[in-house]
């Protein structure tokens, strides 16, 4: 340690040596500086900014060195190799490059601690070849001789220094992240320099001839200063950038803060106002006072006081202020002012001891609270009013859900593969128990909304009820059950009722009876007693005890907890069911017991109508060959993209030509110029709906005498009075989203074959 004292203050002219260190602290800092922004850029910018490190890096520890070396043995004419000294720069230069790359070169490992410490190495490393390099270039008549030791000192030096300088950059965050890092590869740098030139000993020869293209020290004081000048203005343009930088901040943050409605100051430990928005100035204003920096909050408060900002404070207006003052309110207090008007302030301490003051103009939510207290006797309406949203949300859970189902459908009609097509039948059985449980749940919210319909038509019981058999007979022949429908003869012939309805009753009763029996029967049956017709649905599966009966027709719950994670299901089932044959005007019953199956069953008023059976139906004449073609068109008209993309393959799969609408308005736009045969309509769009578009479209049709349309509601807004609005516009059809290919196309051959009949009619 002494003999290394001895050579900085001996051997070492101490001017430059100070000159040598402002230049290596302007260069570590900006380097740093310019590393941590390559860090945090992206693409070109982040290796142009790495560049610009490792040069500045490089250039830096050159001049610090030669710069160094100027103030070393001052009395000795000492000359620099030029290729030596030109090869000194080049290792510091691509050294440093190395270096600050490496903690770059990995995305998302920019802080990784083996990487920062291989870069640090590769730093240090390169400072020491700079420095040794430049020593080697040194042309002088005298002989050199080392001392080994501190050789491999000066070498672990650098080394440590570089590393210490990476792990402290990959730990540090703040405002000037940069500085520590750069302070301790300051002192690697300079502890190398002077440790090295301690291990070097110059023994002067007058005998020594030097050769070569040789630098004397004027030479090098132009290069180093050129580097100087370098590294200083590269220093400078960091400083200039930190300063527009904090500016640019700043303006933003008072943008920011402007565009908040509510009043915010911030004060700093004092309780001086620092910063505030244009909310906070205004609501002073109207104080009487004008907002400056460094005005106490205090002054603020008395200003509000004075205004009459609290009437409560009639009795004890300085107490008030005192409380407001000090932030013994905490969270939050409330204020009604003269004009009218309701503010809640709110304060909170900041870490530096300072403080936020927000003012909020509540008046909106004081006017709504006070609303809905008085509307707290029409809970029930309020309920309503959330089951209607309910049913509104369902219409965006159905939209991706008719993605899913819609280009799975269109896949199986594609060359797939065994292994494509199992995993295709994966997502359809998936998707399709999906949407059961979101029907189940829009179901629910319809009718709590009392929003559900009844919609009776003529049907054949018999037909009804076996095509319910039907539709569960592949479920129970997987479970080995025997499946059986018993119809009274009384029970035939013609009845009214709302069959869609009934069948999902009668199908949810059959579904639960065949998911809960493992081995046995199921019997769907109906029977006749005058004008009520009585439906069982009986199993023999394990049953359920009294308890469990109290509650199984409550919604969200089942029999057991094991029975939901046995067969799933959300618990909706036999609620719905409950629902839906009261709306019938029915009641839904059970008898159970445990081991013993179960029965439930209901009665509904299904009086025969006057023709007990269906008139002969005459002999349609043949279909006209109106199967969509190449040169068929239809426009699609749909917001959402993935809808569209949905209706778009279905139609390619089948050969139907097509053209897309975005909005209702396009849509229109596109029916008066070009030419199509049917239409595809969705209801909820931007711009113009559904309905509006349907209307204007049979508008123009009736002004200009063109033949009518096919146009098909196609919708996940699939409410009767949905379907009603449409038929009113003017549109066919309604088909439900999600959507499948076949029930797509079906309904497009029945609209185009009802318009081409109706075409024959008025030729």
């Amino acid at each position: 340690m002494f003999a290394v004292l001895t050579c900085i203050f001996v051997q070492h002219d101490l001017r430059l040596v100070a000159v040598a260190a402002g230049i290596c602290s302007v260069a570590c800092c900006s380097a740093f500086a310019f590393h941590t922004r390559g860090l945090k850029a992206s693409g070109a910018m982040r290796w142009a900014w790495l560049g610009l490190s490792a040069l500045d890096a490089g250039a830096g520890v050159w001049s610090t060195h030669f710069v160094a070396m100027l103030a070393y043995q001052p009395t000795l004419k000492i000359g620099y190799d030029l290729t030596g000294t030109a090869l000194s720069l080049l290792a510091a230069v691509v050294g440093m490059g190395v270096a600050f790359s490496l903690p770059a070169w990995r995305p998302g490992r920019t802080r990784d601690r083996s990487i920062a410490l291989i870069a640090g190495a590769a730093a240090g490393a390169s400072i020491a070849v700079m420095h040794y390099t430049g020593i080697a270039a040194i042309r002088t008549q005298a002989d050199v001789s080392w001392s080994m030791a501190y050789v491999a000192a000066s070498i672990l030096i650098a080394a440590a220094g570089g590393m210490g300088a990476f792990a402290v950059r990959n730990v540090l965050t703040g405002r000037w992240p940069w500085a520590p890092p750069a302070g301790v590869f300051l002192l690697g740098i300079v502890g190398l320099h002077f440790t090295a030139m301690t291990a070097v000993t110059l023994t002067p020869d007058p005998a020594l001839v030097t050769v070569g293209a040789v630098m004397d020290r004027g030479g090098l004081a132009l290069a180093t200063g050129g580097l100087a000048m370098l590294v200083l203005a590269a220093g400078a343009g960091l400083m200039l950038m930190e300063r527009l930088g904090q500016r640019n901040t700043f303006a933003n943050v008072r943008h920011a803060l402007n565009a908040v409605p509510a009043g915010l100051a911030f004060f700093d430990p004092s309780d001086r106002v620092q910063v505030w928005n244009g909310a906070y100035a205004a609501l002073m204003a109207g104080c009487g006072i004008e907002v400056v920096a460094g005005a106490s909050r205090r002054a603020h408060i008395e200003a509000a006081e004075a205004a009459g900002w609290f009437p409560d404070a009639a009795d004890d207006e300085a107490g008030w202020v005192d409380v407001l003052a000090e932030r013994r309110l905490g969270a939050a207090a409330e204020f009604h002012l003269p004009d009218g008007r309701w503010l809640r302030h709110e304060s909170f301490r900041t870490a530096d001891g300072g403080g936020v003051a927000v003012l909020t103009d509540v008046t909106d939510q004081k006017h709504s609270a006070a609303v809905m207290a008085a509307a707290r006797d029409a809970a029930e309406a309020a309920n309503r009013a959330k089951s209607e949203f309910l049913a509104n949300i369902s219409h965006e859970i159905r939209t991706p859900l008719n993605g899913v189902l819609g280009v799975a459908e269109v896949l199986t009609r594609t060359g797939l593969s065994a292994k494509q097509s199992q995993l295709v039948g994966v997502i359809q059985q998936s998707g399709a128990l999906l949407n059961g449980l979101l029907t189940d749940l829009l179901d629910l919210a319809r009718v709590e909304a009392g929003v559900v319909e009844l919609r009776p038509e003529s049907v054949q019981l018999a037909d009804l009820v076996g095509s319910v058999k039907d539709l569960f007979a592949g479920a129970a022949e997987e479970k080995d059950l025997a499946l059986s429908v018993g119809i009274d003869p009384a029970a035939l012939g013609l009845v009214e009722c709302d069959p869609q309805r009934l069948r999902q009753v009668l199908g949810n009763l059959l579904n639960n009876a065949i998911k809960f029996t493992e081995a046995g029967q199921v019997t769907l049956s109906a029977q006749r007693r005058g004008d009520r017709v009585r439906f069982e649905v009986r199993d023999t599966g394990a049953g359920f005890d009294a308890d469990q009966k109290a509650t199984i027709f409550q919604r969200f719950r089942q029999a057991d907890n094991t029975a939901t994670r046995k067969h799933g299901g959300a618990g909706l089932g036999l609620a719905i069911c409950n629902d839906f044959v009261r709306l019938m005007g029915g009641e839904l019953g059970c008898d159970s017991a445990p081991g013993q199956g179960s029965v439930f069953s209901f009665t509904l008023d299904l009086p025969w109508l006057e023709a007990c059976a269906e008139p002969a139906a005459e002999a349609a004449p043949d279909a006209p060959d109106v199967a969509p073609s190449d040169d068929f068109m239809v426009l699609i008209v749909d917001d959402n993209p993935v809808n569209r993309q949905v209706m778009e393959l279905i139609l390619e799969s089948v050969g139907i030509g097509h053209v897309s609408a975005k909005d209702g308005r396009e849509g229109v736009e596109a029916m008066k110029t070009g030419a199509f045969d049917a239409v595809l309509m969705d209801i909820q769009m931007p711009v113009m709906d559904g309905f509006e578009a349907t209307r204007r479209i049979r508008d123009w049709e009736r002004s200009t005498h063109r033949p009518r349309a096919p146009i098909l509601m196609v919708s996940a807004n699939c409410l009767p009075q949905h379907v009603a609005d449409g038929r009113e516009a003017g549109a066919d059809a309604h088909i439900n989203k999600p959507i499948s290919a076949s029930e797509l196309v079906s309904a497009l051959e029945a609209q185009m074959h009802a318009a081409h009949v109706e075409r024959e009619k008025i030729a």
